[in-house]
């Protein structure tokens, strides 16, 4: 369920209506008469809609009565067999996209004051808090004692920020919860869309990205770096966690407590990074890869799989650093005597 202090959801809808809307066929109308959200398969409840799209998954819903599932119709009879109401369609991805749409048509805007005050009157703001000149802040947004926000900064609805934090100059908070003695360096983008679609020969239909960035205590966040909100959950930073300059955060991901992530690395969507792992500069990382606690992978590497807890890599694909070095070297001197037949 999306958050209503960021988001309003513009349900219910009847599930028939619902089916009409979004170009499905109802297979089996179950318990649900109605559908009043949309959720992820995992934290999906009753009168809410998921979607399906891999066998695996199916045994999930066996402990979600009441829930409702877009799925295709080689799935919807064996959906249809666990009691649930079953909407199908060839294209369950794209046809969520249209759901989400339906009940959040605005998600992504109507973040800041809706008159001329650039701060709502509906926002708290704790004791000595500096607002600098140009910064706006959005309704219901609350504010903790003791923080700075810098000229231009914008702080969207239903934003909170601890005490004694920094948000710096021409940075953006929105859809985000932040803890105490969070520092938020120039330019950053907090909360902005994650980077979801479904695509099909008719295009590249935009999926609402109707979750959360939680970011704990004592983070730092370096100027410049972009952390996308989660798609239906959320995007977690874990206490202490420091994040260099020009880093990219995808959504849906969880870093954990104490992290360093160094200038310019790209983590893909669902990446999950233990605590004090370390990441050099430029490491790119595929979606749906969890990097184990305490490891270290060394600059300019490229995660394509997960990576144990406690260990060393570097190299593209990311491999145990000292099996990385020792096949350089052989490169090396292979590489060295070719040299000197061309010469």
């Amino acid at each position: 369920m999306a958050d209503p202090r960021f988001y309003d959801n513009h349900g219910p809808m009847a599930l028939a209506d619902l089916a009409g809307a979004i170009g499905a066929e109802v297979h089996h109308s179950g318990t649900a008469t109605s559908v009043h959200d949309v959720s992820d398969i995992h934290a999906v409840r009753a009168g809410e809609l998921c979607y399906v799209v891999k066998r695996p998954l199916i045994a999930a819903l066996a402990a979600k009565p009441g829930a409702v599932v877009l799925t295709t119709p080689a799935f919807a009879p064996e959906c249809a067999a666990l009691g649930l109401s079953v909407l199908q369609h060839a294209d369950p991805l794209a046809a969520f996209a249209r759901a989400a749409q339906t009940f959040y048509p605005v998600a992504g805007r109507a973040l800041g004051p809706a008159g001329n005050d650039r701060i709502d009157p509906t926002a708290r703001l704790g004791n000595n808090v500096t607002v600098e000149f140009g910064a706006v802040i959005g309704p219901q947004a609350d504010i903790g004692d003791n923080t700075y926000i810098a000229a231009n900064a914008v702080i969207g609805r239903g934003v909170c920020i601890g005490r004694n934090g920094f948000i710096g100059p021409n940075a953006s908070v929105i859809y985000a919860l932040l803890g105490d003695r969070v520092i938020v360096h120039g330019g950053v983008r907090i909360g902005s869309d994650g980077f979801g679609y479904a695509s099909s020969p008719a295009g590249h239909a935009k999926i609402p990205q109707l979750g959360r960035v939680i970011v704990q205590d004592d983070v730092e966040i370096g100027a410049n770096s972009c952390i996308d909100r989660g798609a239906l959950g959320d995007t977690t930073i874990g206490e202490g966690t420091k994040i260099d300059n020009l880093v990219q955060i995808g959504h849906n991901d969880t870093i954990g407590r104490r992290v360093i992530l160094v200038a310019q690395v790209g983590l893909s969507g669902s990446v999950n990074v233990g605590d004090w792992a370390v990441l050099g500069g430029k490491v790119g990382v595929a979606d749906h890869v969890d990097i184990g606690p305490g490891t270290r992978v060394a600059a300019k590497a490229g995660v394509s799989r997960d990576l144990a807890a406690g260990q060393d890599y570097a190299g593209f694909p990311a491999q145990p650093a000292a099996l990385w070095r020792r096949e350089v070297a052989t490169l090396r001197r292979l590489t060295k005597g070719q040299k000197r037949r061309d010469e």
